[in-house]
């Protein structure tokens, strides 16, 4: 497994709400986090009221603790569920939210992107916030996106954790 797969960092809740604030989500909205980890922009997205919230995770082990996680949270009203899974293999069709910390590389970002492309014409606006966005040229080369805001990292000043921009785009 390559490296960069297996570093795990949890973005901290207060980027994570900024984000989803900038993004505009609704409660008509289906949100999907692609490399969920233990799922805390799901939650935050259950929190904000989306009619669905899946994180996918590939590593059994953070699959395993979203689970855990999910369990004992107080959203029990919110439709929220995690799938273990590689996220070239998940259908996004209902998706109007897509989620995605940088967490793959460019090739799989790129064929996440291309499966999107494809079934856009049957489906309504799609937003898409990368945090920490590594590789935001490699949305640049699908034109049927623009982005829309920048969301600079939050400070805090009595917290070590590390903060991530994001960039926030959307379908034309």
């Amino acid at each position: 497994m390559p490296n960069w797969q297996l570093h795990y960092t949890p973005t901290p809740y207060v980027d994570i709400f900024r984000s989803l604030q900038s993004a505009a989500l609704t409660s008509d909205d289906s949100f999907t986090d692609l490399g969920a980890g233990m799922g805390r922009a799901v939650f935050a997205a259950g929190w904000l009221g989306v009619k669905r919230a899946t994180g996918v995770e590939i590593l059994p082990d953070l699959h395993e603790l979203a689970i855990q996680n999910a369990q004992c949270c107080r959203l029990v009203n919110c439709d929220i569920r995690f799938v273990c899974d590689n996220a070239l293999n998940v259908t996004l069709a209902d998706t109007s939210v897509l989620y995605i910390f940088h967490s793959f590389g460019d090739d799989v970002l790129r064929a996440v992107l291309r499966n999107l492309e494809n079934r856009r014409e049957t489906s309504r606006r799609l937003r898409i916030i990368y945090m920490n966005p590594v590789f935001n040229s490699v949305l640049k080369e699908f034109h049927w996106l623009e982005q829309i805001d920048e969301v600079a990292p939050s400070r805090n000043w009595l917290s070590t954790a590390n903060h991530y921009n994001s960039a926030i785009w959307q379908s034309v």
